[in-house]
């Protein structure tokens, strides 16, 4: 019976040790230890410089797409991508056989008509010289034959060779008409194949470089069918979007830092040289075209952006040092008044120098941890300051 006494009794101390040291893990856990040496700050609102960045692509300011004007098989091509081509280089050439056939056809009838035209010339001046011949005879006749100096049988003779005369003059003036219409018809001809002619030979309209071809020996060049593209050679433009609510920060004549980033070069200067006025209906957004000065390094088809200022806005802040990055999600050490920390996911938008704005997450008056991040976690506790 006393031994049954002395086990109870014991039981009831081991588990009384037992429940002390629950109670007092549990006060660890509620009470976590006072983390010191960090800094905490008020979040408020401050005023920025506003910018905004629109991104684009490099364009040469002129861009000629080539194509042939003729039906033909392309029997040379004379450049590749990448040449740099002058002024009314040939380019490409397509055969222009049947053109030349044709072109000799047409020089051939302007040669036959020509020396009909003398030919016909010759038998005007003929028929006119008999005509005036049987007018005047004529003439002559009329009033001998009111005296009766002449029979009537002899004047109907004299006017009927003078009817006759004028008929063959008329012939000889109808046949010179035609034939000059003729020659008419062979320089028109000559000028439409010499014209088709010149399409069988694909020249440069500027100096420029060949970014594209597609032209091959042997291929059957179609009209409106593309050959090869030229880019001016020269200073390029960076042509960007930018939404219609932007708009109104952009003017023609406007400096605008612009970054390549193929070129890894230092910010050009741009300068705005042109603003589309039409919106993309699907997007709502303008083209700008940007010049940027002339660079070595530069091409057509680079990616790039420009920053426009926007005027200033008051916006909420935070030291860029106190995001807290998790994967792809962002958040900062948010402190109660109790000093306790929990990570708050934000939203966070531009940097302004070692600054970032927040978009959502926080408000104005909030505290957060700004350094000694690597000493608190979720759940810490912080000592505030009188500041704070």
């Amino acid at each position: 019976m006393k031994y049954g006494k002395k086990l109870l009794i014991l039981l009831a101390v081991v588990l009384f040790a037992a429940c002390s040291k629950e109670r007092k893990g549990a006060d660890e856990v509620a009470v976590p230890p006072l983390v010191r040496d960090v800094e905490v700050m008020v979040v408020r609102p401050e005023t920025v410089e506003d910018s905004f960045e629109a991104v684009g692509t490099v364009k040469a300011r002129k861009i000629t797409v080539l194509s042939s004007k003729t039906v033909g098989t392309i029997v040379a091509v004379l450049v590749g991508e990448g040449d740099h081509v002058s002024r009314e280089q040939s380019l490409v050439e397509i055969d222009d056989r049947d053109v030349r056939a044709e072109l000799q056809g047409a020089q051939a009838g302007l040669e036959e008509a020509t020396r009909a035209i003398g030919a016909a010339e010759s038998a005007v001046a003929a028929a006119r010289g008999q005509r005036d011949l049987a007018a005047a005879t004529f003439k002559r006749y009329e009033p001998l034959v009111a005296r009766g100096s002449v029979t009537p049988q002899e004047f109907d003779e004299v006017n009927a060779r003078y009817k006759i005369a004028s008929a063959e003059m008329e012939r000889a003036e109808e046949n010179l008409r035609a034939q000059r219409a003729r020659k008419k018809q062979a320089v028109a001809r000559i000028s439409q194949a010499q014209t088709r002619l010149s399409f069988t030979k694909i020249t440069a309209p500027f100096d420029g470089v060949v970014t594209a071809k597609t032209a091959e020996v042997g291929a059957l060049a179609t009209p409106g069918s593309p050959l090869m593209t030229i880019e001016q050679r020269g200073p390029y433009r960076l042509e960007v979007q930018v939404g219609e609510s932007r708009l109104a920060d952009v003017k023609l004549g406007l400096t605008t830092p612009v970054e390549i980033d193929a070129i890894k070069a230092m910010a050009l200067m741009g300068k705005v040289g042109e603003i589309v006025p039409a919106a993309d209906p699907q997007s709502r957004s303008f083209t700008i075209k940007i010049d940027i000065p002339a660079h070595a390094l530069v091409r057509s088809g680079l990616y790039g952006k420009a920053r426009f200022r926007g005027g200033k806005r008051e916006v909420l802040v935070v030291p860029a040092k106190a995001l807290v990055e998790k994967g792809q999600l962002v958040g900062v050490y948010a402190v109660n008044d109790g000093g306790g920390v929990r990570l708050r996911l934000v939203n966070a938008g531009k940097r302004f120098g070692e600054k970032a704005e927040i978009l959502s997450g926080l408000t104005a008056g909030e505290r957060i941890v700004v350094s000694g991040l690597e000493k608190v976690s979720d759940g810490s506790r912080v000592a505030l300051s009188a500041a704070n």
